[in-house]
Parts: C-alpha cells; sequence; structure tokens
C-alpha cells in the first residue's frame, strides 16, 4: 500500500516533534506566514504555509530553506528545541538594518552595524564596556592635566 502525499503529511504531523518554527509579519497582507521542521521516523520533515511539504531529510540543516531563514525586515520570531539561540542567529540570513530586532528562541537579538546579530544584553555589555574604556581615558587625561600642573 502506499501512502500520498497528504496522508503521510498528516501522519508526520500527527505524530511528530516540531523541532523548528519560525514566524513573520511584514506590516501587510501577504507580507506574513510561519514555516517549520518536523521531527518524526528518525527525519526531518519541512513545512511552509503555501503547503509546501518535503523531507525526509537526514538532519535540520537540510530541511532548513529559504522560507525558515531567509527575511527582510519583518517582525520575526524564530524558536527550536534542537537548535541553540546562537545557532540559529548563524544560520539567518537576514537583509535588515542596523538596530533591527528579532526574536530567538525568546531572547532578543538585534542586528549590528556589521550584519551580525547579537544577543540585546551582550549588546548592552559591549556599550557598557566602551563607556569604561571611555572614563578611563578620561581620567588618565585628567591625571596628565594634574602632572603638568604640578610642573609649571
Amino acid at each position: 500500500m502506499e501512502l500520498d502525499q497528504s496522508a503521510l503529511q498528516s501522519l508526520i504531523e500527527a505524530n511528530g516533534n516540531e523541532v523548528y518554527t519560525v514566524s513573520y509579519d511584514g506590516g501587510s497582507p501577504g507580507h506574513t506566514g510561519n514555516a517549520g521542521v518536523v521531527h518524526c521516523l528518525d527525519s526531518y520533515w519541512s513545512y511552509d504555509d503555501n503547503g509546501n511539504f518535503g523531507g525526509p531529510y537526514n538532519d535540520i540543516d537540510e530541511a532548513l530553506f529559504d522560507c525558515h531563514i531567509g527575511f527582510g525586515e519583518v517582525d520575526l520570531t524564530v524558536s527550536s528545541s534542537v537548535l541553540s539561540s546562537k545557532q540559529i542567529a548563524s544560520r539567518l540570513e537576514l537583509d535588515c538594518s542596523t538596530g533591527h530586532s528579532v526574536s530567538i528562541n525568546e531572547e532578543e537579538w538585534v542586528m549590528d552595524k556589521d550584519g551580525e546579530l547579537n544577543l540585546r544584553a551582550e549588546e548592552k555589555d559591549e556599550d557598557e564596556d566602551e563607556d569604561e574604556d571611555e572614563d578611563e581615558d578620561e581620567d588618565e587625561d585628567e591625571d596628565e592635566d594634574e602632572d603638568e600642573d604640578e610642573d609649571e
């Protein structure tokens, strides 16, 4: 007996585990959607809300397509039970401006000036480190000024 595509898809959706989901909202009709990857029968299966369904794939990277990782400047939420936030951030291919944020595994990640995603908390830490460096430079300048005053 041969299963048709829709029966196979229904079987996998009913019995598989969702391991990767992405939803996006571009702010206008036709610019919203979702896609995902399901693990079932020792394989990965890919789907999107346009009715595309594919698999089996040996690993999750084979199952991730443009509808899962390629986005412009949209509200984007990605979650995975098998990939860390850092792994997801490294796989995303985003065409967006500096400061654009996305939600990955319920954490806020922000696009930097070099086109890399950084965890919001890490970005703040880097900014604080830069501020501390500037404060140290100012302290050194003040010390030099005091030394010059003493010499006079």
